[in-house]
């Protein structure tokens, strides 16, 4: 009987404590279905960036400027020595050709060479800056439409006379533009020389008023191929 007993109260005992541990589990499934899952930080998945990197990408990005070419397309030939030629009209399609001081590539326009720009229809005004030192022969000559050449007032070695060029001392008369407005060409008594085809093509030139007298005319130097000059009816300033 007394073992009965034992075996009885081992029983509820083990039934109490059962019931004891199922109850604990229940109270803990709310409190663990409440609580929020771990997040992974953000703050170690952000691309760390430095202002020097975001600087470099800044830069790489950016476009590189393009320099405005001050030639237009002339041809210009290196001298070697820090300056250069023009050699030809090259791609230029402007009118009014503006010779520059420097050339794309930096060297110092000092000289134009002969036949430069010989017969370029295109042509109708030419400026020559001060840095020229040497125009060769017919560089402008046969340009149809050319009205107008002027030069730096710094330069040394040339001069316009109301868009005709000379020589600076006015002794050499190296291009009489064929489209120049007037019929009448004013000619300084200082001109010693009158260049080839320096009034060629001067289809509308009818006279040469001459600013000295005609014996010095007869000795002025006139150059091949200057039929409109020695067509056109000739005055005098001075007598003899």
């Amino acid at each position: 009987m007394l073992a009965r007993s034992h075996t009885v109260l081992l029983a509820f005992a083990i039934v109490f404590a059962m019931g004891m541990a199922l109850a604990v589990a229940i109270l803990c499934i709310p409190m663990v279905s409440n609580e929020a899952p771990n997040e992974p930080s953000t703050e170690l998945d952000a691309p760390s960036t430095s202002p020097k990197s975001e600087a470099l990408t800044e830069s790489e990005t950016e476009p590189t400027p393009i320099l405005p070419d001050v030639s237009n397309g002339l041809q210009f030939t290196s001298l070697g020595n820090g300056t250069c030629a023009l050699t030809g009209i090259g791609v230029c399609v402007d009118a009014c050709i503006v010779i520059p001081e420097y050339s794309p590539f930096g060297d110092r326009v000092t000289e134009i060479v002969p036949r430069a720009l010989y017969g370029v229809s295109t042509v109708t005004a030419i400026q020559i800056p001060a840095s020229v030192r040497v125009i060769g022969e017919l560089a402008f000559a046969a340009c149809e439409n050319l009205m107008y050449i002027s030069v730096s007032n710094a330069n040394p070695y040339f001069c316009d006379a109301d868009g005709v060029l000379y020589t600076l001392d006015r002794s050499v008369l190296l291009c009489y533009p064929p489209m120049r407005a007037g019929s009448v060409a004013v000619i300084e008594a200082a001109t010693v020389k009158i260049s080839d085809m320096a009034f060629f093509g001067c289809v509308y030139l009818t006279s040469i008023q001459y600013q000295g007298s005609p014996e010095q005319w007869e000795q002025i130097v006139i150059g091949s191929k200057n039929y409109s000059l020695t067509a056109a009816a000739k005055t005098f300033l001075l007598s003899d």
